[in-house]
């Protein structure tokens, strides 16, 4: 019996010095040559040239004059800086600066909905209660002024701390620019309708091109496709020689920005996550083993901080290389084919719970570059409708085959339907699980195609 204990405690010691020995190699291996490749470039700080509006974007709700618009970012960013994150990584609240300026267009009960970016028909919802949206417009004409306003900067970098509780600037306004378009083209104010939707399409671009933040990027994307819509509805209903205003003529040139905007929009995301897991994440992490009665040494055991975020840089600081250009160019799904990290590998065993939280994130980013590609196939896509529009004779398959090489896609051709009088193009973002969703393509009517009978003759 005393020999079997023996041989037991033996193996018992025997398996502690394995683990420890499994431990310490994996501590003293580190990060990869990628892995550190790609943390340092998630690290270099965002190129940031260019006018930057975000002080303008931040006050657009409020009633904040332009001379006073820096004053109040800046007493915010000091009150945000001054409320640091509790030792258990909860954010404290603060007072924003904005709270002493009146709020632009508060929602009242009977207003009529905004138009959605992400659906078609804004002309029939305005032309269905003319009478409530010119309401609408009216009470929120301040704050529809300030949104395309913004139209004047050439990108929105915060100059926030980046932390979960973190201001998002209001993007909203935005959005609503479209609904008063669309209200102008049904009210006759035709050419200011056509300038606004392609002054909105510049402005989604202008969001892609800079990269300054995910979901800046995620808004460009939306205001093209709204405003692209909306824009070829307008033109269906107009003869096709009815003159474009200024803003259209470079709304839909190439390059179209998904390429560089990818990868500016993937690393700001990258920077956004690197900094919360070196912050707050392991700042909770910590308190809860302290918590439990824990050592604090403990926590070390099972999360190094530095190797999960060098762990989950690849996946960000990909859409940068080759590899994702090159699918760009040849209009390929944007999509990483490197297989994921295996966690049973040696680089995991003293970082366990790291593995788990670097690797989570991951799947959910494949629809956000994709949404960038979609949003070039549609920039692609009016780039060929206004082509056709300014040819002679029929818009039909004979006539598309005449496009220029820059506006096709050998991965995603355009389909003519001239019977339905449509222009469509497949689209790489999954559609929703609701049914709520696009049906995997993007359709809009040809010039002309919606004329009534008395505007369409000669």
């Amino acid at each position: 019996m005393g020999r079997a204990l023996k041989w037991m405690a033996a193996v018992v010691v025997a398996l502690l010095l394995l683990v420890g020995a499994a431990w310490g190699l994996s501590r003293a291996m580190g990060p990869s040559a990628i892995e550190r490749d790609a943390l340092a470039m998630i690290d270099t700080p965002a190129d940031t040239r260019g006018r930057n509006g975000f002080a303008a974007l931040y006050a657009a709700a409020h009633d904040v004059p332009e001379a006073e618009q820096a004053r109040v970012l800046a007493e915010d960013v000091r009150r945000f800086e001054a409320t640091p994150p509790a030792p258990d990584g909860s954010t404290p609240p603060w007072t924003s600066a904005l709270q002493d300026w009146p709020a632009l267009g508060q929602s009242r009960e009977h207003d009529p909905a905004w138009c959605p970016l992400r659906k078609p028909g804004c002309l029939e919802r305005v032309r269905a209660a003319p009478q409530a949206y010119a309401g609408l417009l009216q009470h929120n004409a301040a704050l529809l002024d300030r949104a395309a306003a913004l139209a004047d900067w050439d990108r929105f970098h915060s100059p926030f701390p980046v932390r979960l509780d973190t201001p998002l600037p209001a993007f909203q306004p935005l959005t609503r620019l479209l609904t008063r378009d669309a209200w102008r083209f049904a009210s006759g104010d035709v050419d200011a309708a056509l300038a606004g939707t392609c002054a909105g399409v510049v402005q989604g671009r202008r969001l892609i091109a800079a990269g300054d933040s995910l979901i800046g990027s995620m808004i460009g994307a939306a205001l093209v496709d709204g405003n692209a819509t909306l824009l070829a509805e307008m033109l269906a209903e107009l003869p096709r020689n009815h003159p474009l205003p200024d803003p259209c003529q470079g709304a839909f040139t190439p390059p179209f920005p998904a390429a560089d905007g990818a990868c500016r929009a993937m690393l700001a995301e990258g920077r956004y996550g690197t900094s919360v897991l070196r912050s707050q994440v392991a700042t909770g992490f910590a308190a809860g083993f302290t918590d439990k009665d824990l050592p604090a040494w403990s926590v070390r055991l099972l999360f190094d901080p530095e190797r999960t975020a060098a762990r989950g840089a690849p996946k960000f600081a990909w859409y940068c290389g080759a590899q994702a250009r090159e699918q760009v160019a040849q209009d390929r799904p944007l999509i990483d084919p490197t297989p994921p990290a295996s966690r049973r590998s040696l680089a995991c065993a003293s970082n366990a719970v790291g593995c788990i939280l670097a690797d989570i994130a991951a799947p959910a980013y494949v629809d956000y570059g994709l949404r960038l590609q979609d949003a070039d196939a549609r920039l692609r896509a009016m780039a060929a409708l206004l082509w056709l529009r300014g040819q002679d004779g029929d818009m039909d398959a004979a006539a598309l085959a005449g496009l220029p090489a820059p506006l096709q896609s050998r991965s995603r051709p355009l389909r003519l339907d001239a019977e339905a009088g449509t222009l469509g193009t497949a689209l790489f973002e999954r559609s929703r699980e609701d049914g709520a969703g696009h049906d995997g393509t993007w359709s809009v009517p040809l010039p002309g195609s919606r004329l009534q009978p008395a505007d369409a003759a000669p």
